[in-house]
Formats: structure tokens, sequence, C-alpha cells
């Protein structure tokens, strides 16, 4: 049987060769964006955990890509971030000092009412979308992180906070174009990125006084006695002392304090305890001190008019009252 050779043209095999190479070529370079994320730490400063009021903090979350395929217009990034290492209870995420914690919350609003979370624990929030304007291959913008120390925590003990977000518990996934759903279960690629969230509850107290009143009384022959009290509220194991003053009389001996009416006085003493037998004063052996335990404490404070003469008319003075604490 005779044998048929066919074989192409020299410039038909050539173009062959040229247009499989092409092809080849085309496959090898498809452009994949590639990003990455920084956020600076958050420092509270020094929470005042007994005036009542929440502490604000923020920082700067920064996001750069390049590789970007050149007719995309959009990067979308799903920011998760988790409790941090001083764990969360709830909704509420904790800064941790030792045994002690300080309840705190990220947030991606100003308004601080869209707490930012994580795909793996959603009762902290949603993951925070973030969409990047893309132009000649880059993207790139910053967000916002807002945070908020709780208010009404009295009872956190003096120290140094922290919680550090590292690895899952600071992942961006991203893609491009502006379907990735940040609600859905993670997609994209990932990046990672790391921080710390930090604050520092000092010793603090806040003291409240009362009035004492010794009513009416005619003839003044027998001790006359009235009470009342000053309400203390200091910081967890903060140690304080409360010392008073000679009043407008200015009297050394704090069984010797005046009351004044004009020109007229009745002399009277302030006493720490009921039987009278500890007078309070401005040193060291008249003061009276005691720990805090983050709820007001109330010292009573005991005062008596000995027998004396007086003339009739309305008496006062004003005592000062100093509360010193480490």
């Amino acid at each position: 049987m005779p044998y048929a050779s066919h074989s192409l043209p020299p410039s038909l095999a050539l173009r062959a060769i040229l247009a499989a190479a092409a092809l080849a070529a085309s496959i090898t370079v498809a452009a994949a964006a590639s990003c990455t994320a920084s956020i600076d730490d958050m420092n509270f400063g020094a929470v005042d955990t007994l005036a009542g009021l929440s502490s604000e903090g923020s920082a700067q979350v920064a996001i750069s890509c390049d590789g970007v395929t050149e007719s995309a217009t959009v990067v979308t990034v799903c920011g998760n971030l988790g409790a941090g290492s001083g764990g969360a209870n709830g909704s509420i995420r904790r800064l941790v000092s030792g045994g002690n914690s300080l309840d705190y919350q990220l947030f991606g609003d100003s308004g601080r009412g869209a707490s930012w979370g994580s795909f793996d624990d959603t009762t902290l929030g949603q993951p925070k979308t973030i969409q990047l304007s893309a132009s000649s291959g880059t993207a790139s913008g910053e967000v916002t992180l807002y945070g908020s120390v709780s208010a009404g925590q009295v009872g956190a003990a003096t120290g140094s906070y922290l919680s550090t977000f590292t690895g899952a518990g600071a992942a961006f996934y991203y893609a491009e174009g502006s379907t990735l759903d940040c609600a859905a279960p993670a997609t994209g690629t990932l990046t990672q990125a790391s921080f710390s969230v930090t604050a520092s509850v000092d010793a603090n107290c806040l003291i409240e006084v009362e009035d004492i009143d010794f009513g009416l009384h005619g003839i003044i022959d027998s001790d006359v006695t009235a009470s009342g009290s000053i309400n203390v509220t200091c910081t967890p194991g903060t140690n304080y002392h409360v010392t008073m003053g000679g009043g407008l009389g200015g009297v050394a001996d704090p069984e010797q304090r005046l009351m004044q009416s004009g020109s007229d006085t009745i002399i009277y003493g302030l006493y720490s305890d009921a039987a009278f037998t500890m007078p309070w004063g401005m040193d060291g052996g008249t003061q009276v001190t005691g720990t805090g335990a983050g709820s007001e404490q109330a010292l009573p404070v005991y005062g008596r008019v000995a027998p004396q003469a007086a003339a009739p008319g309305q008496y006062s003075d004003t005592v000062v009252v100093t509360i010193t604490y480490n």
C-alpha cells in the first residue's frame, strides 16, 4: 500500500507554534489582587470608673492592595475582629489585668451603635464591610475603629488592662468587585493584622457629707448629741484616710470646735464613735482610715455639745472634710 505523507507548509507550522505560545502566555500572567491590613493600637488612657461616664477611644485601620485587575474599580474587604485575648462576656469584650476585668466594646461607626464583630462570633457584632476604590492596579483606604469602655464599673480594681488581637482575631477577607458578602461565611482571600487595646484604672475616691443639726434647745444643762455621715466611694483596694478641720474657729482640739452666733460661741466636738471617745480631727491619731470596695461606705460622725452657758441665737460652724488616698 503506498504511504502518503502530508506535511504542513513551513509557514503554517510556524503559525501554529506561535499561536500555542501566545495562548500559554495569556494564562500565566492573569492579575490577582494582594492586600495588607494594619490597625493602630487603641489606648483608652486612665478610665474614671467612679464618674458614671463611658470612656471613648479610636484607632485607624489602613488597607492597601496592589496587583488589582486593571478593569476592576472596587475591592471589597470584610474586616473580622474577634474577642481578643481578654475574652468576652456575651456581646461585651473584656480588658484584663491579672484576675480583674474591664468591659468595653468596638464599633464601626462614630455613634458607637454598630458593633464590629466577626464571622466566628456574631454576638460581638457583624464584620465591617469596607469598599476601596481601585485605579491603575492599586486600591487603598482607611477607616476608623471606635471603642467605648462601659460606664458604671465602680468595682474595677486599679491596674493596667490589656487585650491583644492577632491571627484570626483580626482577619480581613477581600475580593475584587462589590459582590463579596460580609454577612456570609468567610470567603475571598485572607490577610491578617495585629493590634492591642489598653486602659488603666487609677486610684480614685468620691466623698459626700451630711450636715449635723443639734436642733433647738433652751438651757444646755446636759449633753446634746446629733449624728451625720460621711459617704466615701473608692476604687477597690484603694487605701484612704479622712480628716476634719478645726472649723471656722480654727481650733486644733477636735473636741473644742466652736459654733458661732455673732460674737457668741458654743463649744462642741465631733467623734467617729457613738461613745464619744474617739475625737475626729486632722492628725494621724484622730483621722479615720479605710480601704475602698468599689461601693459607697458610710462613715458615721457623732457630735456632742457638753453642758454650758449659751446666749440665745442661731449657732453654726463649717468644717472642711478631706479625703486622701493612694
